[in-house]
């Protein structure tokens, strides 16, 4: 089954995403791709947005998967980042690299000595399956931007191709 992961810069509603990555796009083979290592390890905005920038480019062109870069618009037929497999977003104000999955309801925080996922069985996802079925975005989910319209479905400007 095919992985999609999207990457922000900064969280909740007004963050800015940078692009997303589909196929084998799971933490681990992100993480063993050079600039996804240092987008998982990154300490500080510009290094995060440098290295997500040079991930999309490689993940085409080693044909790791599919690379969806900001300006060629939001990707998915979803309208917001909580039906993706993973999220994963560079929080400016803590300087440190978060990831969630989608319908996540807890941010786990990258070591950036050791960019491990937490222990256990799936501890970021919705408690209530069903229920995140129903609305991917209903709390306990964590706040995500909205993509697309769901009354239209065209992308919103925080979706649209810059």
């Amino acid at each position: 089954m095919s992985t999609k992961t999207d990457f922000y810069l900064g969280r909740g509603t007004s963050a800015e995403w940078l692009g997303s990555i589909a196929r084998n796009a799971h933490p681990e083979d992100v993480r063993a791709v050079p600039p996804g290592r240092l987008a998982l390890t990154s300490t500080d905005a510009a290094t995060y947005r440098a290295a997500v920038d040079d991930l999309l480019v490689v993940w085409a062109c080693e044909d790791l998967g599919d690379a969806y870069p900001r300006r060629g618009g939001w990707p998915w037929p979803w309208w917001t980042s909580h039906i993706s497999s993973w999220i994963v977003a560079f929080d400016p104000g803590e300087k440190a690299v978060f990831i969630t999955v989608g319908g996540g309801v807890a941010w786990h925080r990258i070591n950036p000595r050791c960019p491990e996922m937490p222990e256990g069985d799936d501890p970021l996802g919705p408690p209530d399956l069903a229920a995140w079925v129903r609305d991917p975005a209903a709390p306990p989910s964590v706040p995500m931007p909205l993509m697309r319209d769901p009354a239209t479905g065209l992308p919103t400007p925080a979706g649209a191709p810059r």
